[in-house]
């Protein structure tokens, strides 16, 4: 297939583009490099990629009109990530993750691109549900300004679904994280205080809960949700969460961070009101429909993550 991915110097981004570069699809890969977190760890994960069958263009999505050529398939993972940023950065939750999502329907549209996968997040969930959060079921009511583009991500599909000829399916994606990972996570983030000796502020005690879902598990859903989509006719939206049904209490987290690096984090509690209590992946549907099955426990992944930073940051 010939397929765009948006967002491919990123984290999810990458790692897809590798997995389906071995599998002999052809893609084009789009991304802006902006500076929300270091662009020389965006540029080393392009630098890996060497395949005659991929071809990288640096734009913003909303400018995507400009890309010649014709499509089988468009994977939008650009987005201005994280529930909180600097102030001048909040406007990219508009610019990327509201107008840059428009503009890659239209394109769709205009294009004749029949099938469209998008990421949306765990983040639209409310976070005082008891149970794991099911789609739905569990309440759809963001904490965060982020969490609402999510959302409209989502509703923006819906409307798209029902008036173009095209087949839609979008990710709600819990907490992921391994090799060539996002800097602003707190599994990155810890990892660099404590080899720094840096003193690491847990948020609310560290009694916060993430369904923490290793990479490779991702891209597996990813790989599933098109073989589902290619299936499916056009005008339908269907929505999968792909976690690890899992939660770990992000100071249990810090201590096998801990462990694993054999030294004593330095930390001081800090109180947050924005980011969710909680995040649980209820997987029946996308176990039953999708054949999603989360195969990596946390202190596997978590060692995998470990040995590749100290390989990226400490051998360079």
């Amino acid at each position: 297939m010939n397929i765009i991915i948006t967002g491919s110097a990123g984290f999810i981004g990458y790692h897809l583009t590798k997995s389906l570069l071995k599998e002999g699809h052809n893609i084009l890969g789009i991304d802006n490099l902006n500076d929300y977190y270091d662009v020389k760890l965006k540029e080393s994960r392009l630098a890996t990629i060497d395949s005659d069958n991929f071809k990288f263009i640096k734009s913003n999505i909303n400018d995507i009109d400009n890309i010649e050529g014709s499509f089988d398939l468009l994977i939008n993972l650009a987005a201005q990530a994280g529930v909180r940023v600097s102030k001048d950065m909040e406007k990219n939750y508009i610019d990327s993750n509201v107008s840059g999502f428009k503009s890659v329907c239209d394109f769709c549209e205009k294009r004749g691109i029949a099938k469209l996968i998008y990421a949306s997040s765990s983040s639209i969930y409310h976070d005082n549900y008891e149970k794991s959060y099911a789609e739905g079921i569990t309440p759809e009511k963001p904490k965060s300004f982020y969490g609402l583009t999510k959302l409209f991500n989502e509703q923006y599909a819906e409307l798209i679904s029902k008036k173009s000829p095209i087949s839609i399916v979008g990710l709600r994606f819990f907490s992921v994280y391994g090799p060539w990972g996002r800097p602003d996570m707190a599994y990155f983030l810890f990892t660099k205080k404590i080899k720094n000796k840096e003193i690491i502020r847990l948020h609310n005690n560290g009694s916060m809960a993430r369904d923490m879902t290793y990479i490779d598990d991702i891209i597996n859903g990813i790989k599933e949700s098109i073989k589902f989509n290619a299936k499916q006719d056009v005008g339908t939206h269907d929505i999968f969460n792909l976690g690890n049904d899992e939660p770990i209490e992000t100071s249990l987290m810090l201590c096998k961070l801990e462990s694993l690096i054999n030294i004593k984090a330095t930390k001081e509690n800090f109180t947050v009101y924005d980011e969710s209590a909680k995040t649980h992946a209820n997987l029946s549907k996308s176990k039953k429909i999708l054949n999603y099955s989360p195969k990596t426990k946390v202190d596997d992944g978590l060692r995998r993550f470990i040995d590749w930073y100290e390989a990226f940051y400490e051998e360079n």
